[in-house]
């Protein structure tokens, strides 16, 4: 059932001239419950700066119920913006035209909006409600569902439909044959290279080298965000499919890296960084309390599976003797509940475990898998979406494994969500996968916000207190959707993996996407055809500062070639 709610009225004169509507849900012990974005104290608001795919959900064992703010009505605010708030212990939801501001990294808090006396409000809330027995144990699909038939469909129907092989030929030149090559790519030694981790604009061509700086220490990344390896198949892939001796060995060079790393009983490190020389080391994305030599479990987990996929597209048997030693290690670390350790010598777990399992699950490990699984399902069930990234990032607010009060539910980051999809899916989960992928699709963005550059449908956003449009992982993503999807004929799912793959380009500074260029220009009037290439990790990630200045391609550009020639190789049919 679906009925609108409606906000209107004309803004006065007065200090502060917020509109808003108050209201208690009917849910008295929610059993489930999700939230587009924290608001840990009063005053923090649920800004329409994340409104990607917006809604306030609330469920228990008879009824399911979604909040969903009109986005035709959000894109039409003259001069105001919209918000909403969830206090749970109250059960109080609040759907407000006024204004808001950024604080912290990130939250919003409300303020009272400016010249707007006079204008008039009209907002609508559809509910969007269900007694049916699947709705009520998935109240995610309920709610994406209904949000994607709205507005997703529509528009990517009517979203240009931009070829991607010109753009993957822009990320290839960019990288590999025009003036930041020199700062792109690393040589180690004779056998091996690979795309440095990070370069930002102080690296143009057009600046004098003695002035060029590097933003970080040049390192080259095997992790589960920074995957050399993943962009070293996708390059392999690519390579093959246009003829290229030249990427073929770069790949094959990038490989070197993976394959260099010193196993100690199986266990290796993640980051090799040059400080004088090269030298091994691992992410610095951890627990203050976790030494540098620590292996991160799901990096390693994740470098192995992207191995597998080398062993698969080449025969190299070195990398699947890698990955069996490894993975004989990996399972004497399975705890007694299935899950495994975030960090060697350390407590933390969670979700990071479903990449191990889905590792096991690629070797025919079957019982130490399904013991993981049998943990994950507890996490699932508890919305637990905690990994590196939640806490130990840009990010950091919040304390592990504890709910946030005021909204009743975790801190949470999508690539938990889309790793335990992907386990479940492999262990014959369904009914699980389908939940965590409907919950992930919550994150995925369904219409283009008039206050971003570039068009924003099919992006994804990184968690509930952080504000990224069309992050890099929505690259990681598209292949998910395109095979469970197929897998279980779902047509929605495919549609939104075409919009995440069609999203994987859409921060590429290049003449096709004709008004991010415009964005990047009046930031870097200096930027040419010899950038074209260049690309973001994502949009609005400090909530006024859409376009920033650097390119990971571990983590942008290749890492969307190498969905690209992924999809080409094994969803032909569905290639753009």
């Amino acid at each position: 059932m679906t009925r609108p709610m409606e906000l209107s009225g004309t803004f006065d004169d007065s200090e502060d001239p917020t509109i808003s509507i108050v209201f208690r849900h009917p849910i008295a012990e929610p059993t489930q419950v999700w939230v587009p974005h924290l608001t840990p104290e009063p005053g923090y608001v649920m800004a329409d700066a994340i409104f990607r795919s917006p809604a306030i959900l609330v469920a228990d064992a008879s009824t399911a119920i979604a909040y969903v703010p009109d986005l035709d009505d959000v894109a039409s605010a003259d001069g105001w913006r919209v918000w909403m708030d969830y206090d749970h212990a109250r059960r109080e939801i609040t759907l407000a035209a006024g204004a808001h501001r950024v604080e912290g990294h990130v939250f919003h808090l409300r303020e009272p909006p400016r010249g707007v006396a006079g204008k008039s409000v009209r907002v609508r809330l559809h509910v969007v409600s269900s007694t049916r027995a699947e709705d009520i144990a998935n109240p995610y699909g309920m709610a994406a569902r209904w949000i994607w038939a709205r507005w997703g469909r529509p528009n990517l129907a009517r979203a240009p439909k931009q070829p991607l092989a010109p753009l993957m030929e822009h990320v290839v030149r960019w990288a590999f044959e025009s003036g930041w090559t020199e700062s792109v790519w690393q040589d180690v030694d004779e056998n091996r290279g690979a795309p440095v981790f990070i370069v930002d604009v102080t690296r143009h061509p057009s600046v004098p080298p003695e002035r060029r700086t590097w933003r970080e220490p040049r390192s080259i990344w095997n992790q589960a965000w920074f995957s050399t390896q993943r962009c070293a198949n996708g390059l392999l892939r690519y390579a093959r499919q246009i003829g290229s001796a030249d990427l073929e060995a770069r790949a094959r060079k990038m490989t070197e890296i993976a394959l260099s790393a010193p196993q100690e009983e199986g266990l290796f490190p993640a980051v090799l960084v040059a400080d004088g020389t090269w030298r091994w080391t691992n992410s610095d994305r951890r627990p203050p309390h976790v030494p540098a030599d620590a292996c991160h479990i799901v990096d390693a987990s994740f470098t192995c599976r992207m191995l597998l996929e080398w062993h698969a597209l080449t025969g190299d048997d070195r990398a699947r003797a890698h990955v069996e030693r490894y993975a004989d290690r990996l399972v004497r670390l399975q705890r007694p509940n299935g899950a495994f350790p975030g960090w060697i010598g350390h407590d933390f777990e969670g979700p990071e475990s479903a990449v191990s399992a889905s590792l096991l699950f690629d070797l025919g490990r079957e019982k130490e898998a399904r013991a993981a699984i049998a943990y994950l399902e507890g996490v699932a069930h508890d919305g637990r979406w905690e990994d590196f990234e939640t806490y130990w990032s840009c990010a950091p607010w919040g304390t592990p494994g504890e709910r946030v009060a005021r909204n009743g539910v975790y801190k949470q980051n999508t690539l938990s969500i889309a790793w335990c999809a992907e386990a479940f899916f492999r262990a014959g989960r369904i009914d699980l996968a389908r939940r965590c992928i409907d919950e992930l699709s919550l994150y995925q963005a369904v219409w283009d916000p008039p206050f971003l550059p570039a068009p924003a449908l099919g992006g994804f956003g990184v968690m509930n207190a952080d504000s990224e449009w069309n992050d890099a992982r929505q690259s990681l993503f598209a292949p998910l959707y395109l095979e469970m999807g197929r897998a279980l004929g779902d047509e929605e799912l495919t549609e939104r993996g075409v919009a995440a793959l069609r999203a994987s380009f859409s921060m590429l500074f290049c003449p096709e996407n004709e008004s991010l260029a415009r964005a990047y220009q009046r930031r870097f009037p200096f930027f040419g055809p010899e950038s074209y290439g260049f690309m973001m990790e994502n949009q609005g990630h400090g909530g006024a500062d859409p376009i920033g200045t650097f390119t990971i391609f571990t983590w942008g550009n290749g890492s969307a070639l190498a969905t690209a020639a992924t999809v080409r190789d094994r969803f032909p049919d569905l290639f753009p």
